[in-house]
């Protein structure tokens, strides 16, 4: 038997796969995580393919396996499947494809230890060395050199004072128990008059088998237990460690009773036989959560597991309550704010089939599963679905690719479907459901767009209006609570001479720092550089230095200024860096404790507060000003998605939005919650221009420290491109190189190529052989966002 293994390293000119020979009993199976010998030390490899025959005769001398890392942390084939189409489409490493399914992406660690030689030392500072080292037994040569200097430590081991030797540690060994079983009665009286161990023996055969701390619970004792095995009537044995459910146990909950809308498409969903993508545009309050519950409870019954996506950590809490008050232990989470041994844990039990619902943000599409029967992506129009690190893959994408494997539906809810993906249901490759009615027939929020331009011209400089001020005071009055959304963090956005007109900008990105008061400093939000606030402009002495721009901690001072009773609390990056805390805040504000949530797009996903029934939108219009085709779209989604957090309880809801460009269309379409309105109009615009869903679209950012070599790559990157296009009839449109909109980032210059086509499969897969694509500093993005 021969194995396909591919190098579990991210090194560019190793993505290939290397042949291995299987040893004789060695159960290794596609996906398995195994020890190999690789030049002349030992890496870390994943198989992908099994064979009794090589395709081709090798000309040198296979090696084989070395070692089985680990039973329980290997690949099933659907996941072998979904990376290599990861790797083809998003034109990644397939090693960096396989690592997306890992918990832990490096089994295995190469470590240099150190013990005690030889020779005889020769200065009382290598004795001393020597000493430590025999007393400890043996110590890592990173740890040696720490505490008594690399010098003396090299110096030792080229004497033979100490001696060296590479070990390493498999970080993904399985976890084992020990486990006690039954294996014999005691037909020949060998435990006479061992009444300890006869009773063992009844209730070992009673049971069957049990961990041997189930029995250690029961007041036997592992030596009574061992003597009892010595005897041949047990069984003494090792067995991975079982997983435990780590999360609360809540009361339980029934299902709600549907209303017609919600019993249509829940029988539409319900029904699939053929794997479908199903969009669920339901407007804000038209109870998706429930459908999204009862689904699962179907996929449950005929014994299928469910993902369900959220696109914010701070949102799993809220959806995780509402699922394990129905399902219980069943439920599982999966985000990055956990630790590797919760995330093991739980992946885990997906895994083994312990539990069957997964909930998590982007990274929980790859969580382990036995048979998946249904994906669920909430809010599934929501930009944090698209990772930003590479491989730039897309979690709807990839749910759709896994739920092709199993033939289960995908279910992509929002009230603000991607346009992408409403145009693919209007063309008939999705199937859309609606939702056009609230829980309850509760009204739609009354919205009211705010000019900006008037505030200035009656003399008001405050970021909140004077009909946001009163609207906080009539809800404060009656005993309500408030929303006010401002996607942008910190005091002032940027600080400026104004005498010269220097704006103090991060020393690595070429972006202005922001003023951040309660931590009285000023930070870039690309690298979280941080600097000093200047008393004196830096450029020309002056001390005319101005603070301009407003973020939620600006808006969060002078609402305390305004309403000084009202219990106030920001939810932004800022206030939600430590485990757990956006769960917190939330929970806290759901419980009534703050009468308002201010914060940025975080507090507009998802949450539902049946206490709030005003929202405030401060600069409405600030996403219309980026450079990029789905300015207006985001803009939407982001106002209406905010404006409906208004009115889910028993009191009608109403909202305020502050804009300098009152009559946009998105704005216009925003304030009416007229989703097909706003459709309409921007899939035009996409139509006449050529962007997506109408033509394919990907980006190659072109990263160096030196100005002029990222030129260089950029332009060998553009001719590469450009030669295997006009030998292909100019298929994609290829643009650039240019500059990025963000000139430098940590002290990398960036520039940029886009290409465009209606289908960019061709030239994918020529740039995977492209060697000007693989140079260090270039990264693909394909489907851009």
């Amino acid at each position: 038997m021969f194995a396909e293994i591919i190098i579990n390293t991210t090194a560019k000119r190793l993505q290939q796969t290397f042949s291995y020979i299987v040893p004789e009993g060695m159960a290794v199976r596609v996906g398995s995580r195994v020890l190999v010998p690789f030049g002349h030390r030992r890496e870390e490899g994943i198989v992908v393919a099994l064979q009794e025959h090589l395709a081709e005769p090798s000309d040198f001398t296979l090696k084989p396996i070395e070692g089985l890392l680990s039973t329980q942390t290997g690949f099933q084939e659907e996941m072998i499947r979904t990376a290599l189409w990861i790797r083809d489409y998003y034109v990644c490493n397939l090693s960096d494809a396989l690592r997306l399914f890992m918990i832990d992406k490096k089994g295995l660690v190469r470590r240099d230890v150190v013990s005690a030689g030889p020779a005889q030392p020769q200065t009382a500072d290598e004795a001393r060395l020597q000493t430590y080292v025999a007393g400890k037994g043996r110590c890592e040569k990173g740890a040696l050199s720490r505490r008594f200097g690399q010098d003396l430590v090299e110096k030792a081991l080229a004497s033979q004072v100490l001696t060296s030797r590479i070990c390493y540690k498999n970080q993904i060994a399985d976890k084992m128990e020990d486990w006690l079983s039954f294996a014999a009665d005691d037909t020949e009286a060998i435990l006479h008059g061992r009444r300890r161990q006869q009773k063992l023996l009844q209730a070992l055969k009673a049971k069957g088998e049990g961990p041997v701390s189930y029995w250690q619970g029961q007041g036997y004792s592992r030596d009574l237990m061992r003597r009892l095995c010595a005897t041949g009537l047990a069984r003494w044995s090792q067995r991975p460690a079982r997983t435990t459910n780590i999360l609360p146990s809540l009361a339980r909950d029934e299902a709600f009773s549907l209303t017609a809308e919600q019993q249509q498409a829940l029988q539409v969903i319900g029904s699939d036989e053929h794997g479908k993508t199903y969009v669920l545009h339901g407007i804000t309050g038209s109870g998706k959560t429930e459908i999204y519950m009862q689904l699962a409870s179907q996929a449950l019954k005929k014994g299928k597991q469910v993902v369900v996506l959220v696109p914010e950590i701070a949102l799993t809490g809220q959806i995780v309550r509402r699922f394990l008050r129905r399902f219980g232990d069943d439920v599982v989470v999966m985000h990055s704010q956990l630790s590797q041994g919760e995330k093991r844990n739980n992946w885990l039990r997906m895994q083994n089939g312990t539990s069957h619902i997964c909930i998590g943000a982007r990274s929980a599409v790859f969580t382990a599963a036995q048979s998946i029967g249904l994906f669920i992506v909430d809010e599934a129009h929501d930009s944090s679905y698209k990772q930003d690190e590479a491989p730039r893959y897309h979690a709807v994408a990839v749910a759709r690719q896994r739920a092709a494997y199993y033939g289960c539906p995908v279910v992509l809810g929002s009230a603000t479907p991607a346009l992408a993906d409403y145009y693919r249901a209007l063309q008939g490759e999705y199937v859309l459901v609606e939702l056009k009615e609230r829980v309850g027939h509760r009204p739609l929020p009354t919205v009211q767009v705010v000019d900006m331009r008037d505030e200035l011209a009656r003399g008001n400089y405050r970021v909140v209006s004077d009909a946001l001020f009163t609207l906080l005071e009539e809800t404060l009055a009656a005993r309500q609570q408030a929303i006010i959304l401002l996607n942008r963090r910190g005091f002032s956005t940027f600080v400026m001479c104004r005498k010269c007109g220097y704006v103090v900008k991060c020393d690595t990105c070429d972006v202005a720092m922001v003023y951040h008061r309660q931590a009285a400093h000023l930070r870039c939000h690309y690298c979280d550089a941080e600097k000093p606030i200047p008393t004196v402009c830096p450029s020309c002495g002056s001390k005319y230095i101005k603070f301009f721009g407003s973020g939620t901690e600006k808006v969060e001072a002078q609402l305390h200024e305004l309403l000084p009773a009202a219990r106030i609390i920001r939810l932004d990056q800022d206030t939600t860096s430590r485990k757990h805390s956006g769960d917190h805040i939330i929970e806290a504000f759901r419980r009534h404790e703050y009468d308002i949530l201010l914060g940025t797009q975080m507090v507009a996903k998802g949450h539902d507060f049946p206490g709030v029934s005003a929202v405030g939108i401060l600069s409405a219009d600030s996403l219309l000003n980026i450079p990029a085709y789905w300015a207006g779209e985001r803009t939407f989604q982001l106002l209406t998605q905010a404006a409906g957090r208004a009115g889910r309880g028993d009191i009608p809801g109403r909202v305020i939005m502050q804009t300098y460009a009152p009559d946009h269309y998105v704005i216009q379409c925003a304030a009416r919650q007229d989703y097909r309105a706003f459709y309409d109009q921007e899939v035009q615009f996409r139509k006449e221009l050529g962007y997506p869903p109408f033509q394919e679209m990907a980006k190659i950012l072109i990263q160096d420290e030196s100005e002029e070599q990222v030129w260089r790559k950029a332009n060998d990157v553009a001719a590469a491109l450009n030669s295997w296009n006009q030998d292909h009839g100019d298929e994609v449109a290829v643009i650039g190189p240019y500059e990025d909109v963000i000139k430098k980032i940590r002290n990398k210059y960036r520039v940029v190529l886009s290409l465009t086509g209606k289908d960019l499969t061709a030239i994918k897969k020529a740039m995977q052989h492209l060697p000007a694509c693989w140079q260090t500093g270039v990264i693909i993005d394909i489907d851009p966002m």
